[in-house]
């Protein structure tokens, strides 16, 4: 990369791809950048993108993206930008050596927060008090990782591992009215329902069970609360299930939310079954729960994260 690239005063977006080496001067300043993507680029030494992050004072926007077939000579990924407004992260092949790989965030800005790994970094998060919305994928999260999010408005989450830790870490997402979840493992009922005690202003609740319906599951549990969780007798308002499959503890579950959320106006149930004749049957089974709400829309797909 030119190196009089690292002084241009007038640079307001920067894209650099494909291993271009960053090797950034000791001193450098872009006071008018706002934008940066750094695509599978390579970086000459561990601190040579911290260099250049410092040296964008007013960066809103940053966009990273690292794989194994580009060794980009960083071990601690560090992310410390005041100005920083909106943070998208991926890491999508898994490195050999990726027990010692680090992804420190120190943002207190950060409004908008998309996170895709599957490297098993380890996090340092520090808290983002102004988190509107999170998308996240990750394969190892820890408690830490998981409060620094708890001030979120809009949340989806689509984890690797088991969720009940996830949905656990924090005792109250105060702020959170529209979650989304994925979901793939064999502990739905339990996770679910501790998410939703945690979430006491919940407004729209999106379950998409459709990645793991080839899942080696077991027959599942259903344990019924004994408590009914704070938003479904106050707040929820909608409820969509994607990849409904008939299973007996599915129909617990969503049996338990709809006679539970008085304030329930929608709820959308999407089979995922290819067969008229199953998908007819499933229909027949929902619409016999003991409370309907006002509106119930059985669709073959319908799942949108809406933020």
């Amino acid at each position: 990369m030119p190196k009089s690239l690292y002084f241009c005063k007038t640079l307001e977006r920067l894209t650099l791809s494909y291993k271009v080496l960053v090797d950034v001067p000791r001193q450098v300043s872009l006071p008018s950048l706002t934008e940066l993507d750094l695509f599978c680029v390579v970086y000459k030494d561990e601190d040579s993108h911290v260099r250049l992050l410092s040296s964008c004072p007013v960066l809103k926007r940053l966009k990273v993206t690292r794989n194994r077939h580009v060794e980009d000579n960083v071990r601690t990924f560090s992310v410390k930008v005041p100005s920083l407004l909106r943070l998208d992260y991926k890491a999508d092949t898994t490195f050999e050596d990726s027990d010692d790989r680090f992804l420190v965030i120190d943002t207190p800005n950060l409004l908008s927060l998309h996170i895709f790994d599957i490297f098993g970094h380890s996090f340092s998060v520090e808290y983002m008090p102004h988190l509107v919305t999170v998308v996240i994928d990750v394969l190892f999260p820890n408690e830490n990782f998981m409060r620094s999010l708890s001030s979120v408005k809009y949340l989806a989450l689509s984890p690797f591992d088991i969720m009940v830790p996830w949905c656990d870490a924090v005792n109250n997402y105060s702020r959170l009215v529209e979650c989304m979840i994925f979901l793939s493992d064999q502990d739905l009922c339990e996770s679910l329902l501790v998410l939703l005690s945690n979430c006491s202003k919940l407004k729209v609740f999106m379950v998409d069970s459709e990645i793991g319906q080839y899942a080696n599951r077991g027959p599942g549990l259903w344990n019924q609360p004994s408590s009914v969780p704070r938003c479904l007798s106050s707040h929820l308002e909608i409820f969509e299930w994607q990849g409904y499959a008939g299973r007996e503890y599915e129909k617990e579950l969503i049996r338990y939310i709809l006679e539970n959320s008085k304030c329930l106006q929608t709820a959308g149930i999407s089979p995922n079954s290819t067969c008229s004749e199953e998908k007819q049957k499933m229909v027949i089974e929902l619409e016999s729960m003991q409370r309907v709400p006002t509106s119930v829309l059985l669709s073959s797909a319908r799942m949108l994260f809406r933020r």
